[in-house]
């Protein structure tokens, strides 16, 4: 039982030791941080504390209070481990002139509220086949058109086709082409 005392005594003295060990302050590392790449490019170092389905919860480098985000409006996630989270993809790309995929035609004019206007565009085409090859034709000569007026999107005011059964179908279509950016201006 004298024995005893001593190792009781021993494993008092290693418990309440590593307690106190545990309850003091963690020392922060110097790591690298995650990095949050929202949808319109601009990214944001932070450290991810939670996602869930619609939400992602993270706090700012050298903040302490969490933040909240709809996972919508983040692109991607790399984490400090180098592991990329696609989320969304992005909504829109850099506009050049090989890339007139990448322009939108609308006949709604609520679709171009705050866009800026470029210019006016206007094409027309004519196809060997039929109606839609022609209009599929002449939308491509149209969005190249905006491409080369720096343009994301394009009002079409006026669509007329011609050519009756046995003639070439033609189209003729006229828009306004708007961007995202206000068109630089002119140096003298």
């Amino acid at each position: 039982m004298v024995m005893n005392i001593p190792i009781l005594f021993l494993s008092i003295a290693c418990f309440t030791n590593s307690i106190c060990s545990f309850s003091q302050e963690p020392v922060q590392e110097d790591r690298v941080a995650d990095t949050l790449v929202y949808l319109g490019g601009r990214s944001a170092p932070v450290s991810i504390v939670n996602m869930t389905s619609n939400r992602i919860q993270f706090t700012r480098q050298g903040e302490s209070e969490i933040s909240e985000i709809d996972r919508k409006q983040v692109e991607k996630i790399i984490y400090r481990t180098g592991r990329v989270e696609v989320l969304n993809r992005p909504v829109f790309e850099m506009v050049s002139e090989d890339n007139w995929r990448h322009v939108f035609l609308t006949e709604d004019q609520e679709e171009i509220a705050g866009l800026y206007e470029r210019g006016p565009v206007e094409v027309t085409a004519a196809a060997a086949r039929n109606r839609p090859t022609t209009l599929r034709n002449a939308e491509i000569r149209l969005k190249r058109e905006a491409v080369a007026l720096g343009a994301n999107m394009i009002l079409v005011t006026h669509t007329e086709f011609r050519g009756g059964y046995g003639d070439v179908p033609s189209i003729t279509m006229r828009g306004i082409a708007y961007g995202f950016m206000p068109v630089p201006p002119e140096e003298d």
